[in-house]
């Protein structure tokens, strides 16, 4: 990919790395008692953006209304973080068993100028997993969203080496309303993270 990458023109190194240590030391600082997620209640936004999905058409949060909402930001040509945390995103849908139907993982690419509705759909499916959609949008709006939850990612270009993006693995948990409640990161064990994704459900 050319340097000339999403968002990059919104966001400047420095600010990258000022939001990811926010980011991280707002996780570390609003634990609720050990052995769970991270509680985030009011030190995050509502969630809130208009995105189109991988199968191309126009989606607000207000379509996913009434699930609780996992929203990662990754890209389909990552080959570290995101292949393992979509399979551990998969591993906690198949733990929660039949609430995995009142829950819906939103996998935001930070690659819109490669990732499409195909290249998203397409790297969804080898997960083999139907409570997931694939979102991208144009670069203002990628780096919009990305700014709104405080998360950095940045292009990476090492000499004589594979250029990819850099970026974090914080998983933002939104109740049914739409209420930023956890970050989860890949510290957190897939069993505690259905546990307390159970804790959001509506009895």
């Amino acid at each position: 990919m050319g340097k000339n990458f999403a968002g990059s023109r919104n966001f400047g190194y420095d600010r990258l790395a000022a939001g990811l240590v926010i980011a991280l030391a707002m996780s570390a600082c609003n634990s609720t008692e050990q052995g769970h997620v991270k509680e985030v209640t009011g030190h995050l936004p509502d969630l809130s953006f208009s995105l189109s999905s991988d199968e191309g058409q126009p989606v607000t949060a207000k379509t996913y209304e009434g699930k609780v909402l996992l929203m990662y930001f990754g890209f389909t040509h990552c080959r570290e973080e995101c292949p393992i945390s979509m399979a551990r995103l998969t591993r906690v849908m198949h733990l929660l068993g039949e609430d995995a139907d009142r829950a819906h993982i939103l996998f935001v690419t930070v690659d819109p100028t490669r990732d499409g509705p195909r290249e998203l759909r397409r790297y969804l499916a080898q997960f083999d997993l139907e409570q997931a959609t694939g979102l991208t949008g144009t670069p203002d709006e990628i780096g919009g969203l990305a700014k709104r939850y405080r998360n950095a990612f940045r292009p990476h270009f090492p000499a004589g080496g594979e250029g990819g993006i850099m970026h974090g693995d914080a998983v933002y948990i939104f109740d049914t309303q739409g209420r930023a409640r956890l970050l989860a990161t890949s510290g957190d064990p897939e069993e505690t993270l259905a546990e307390d994704l159970r804790d959001l459900l509506p009895s």
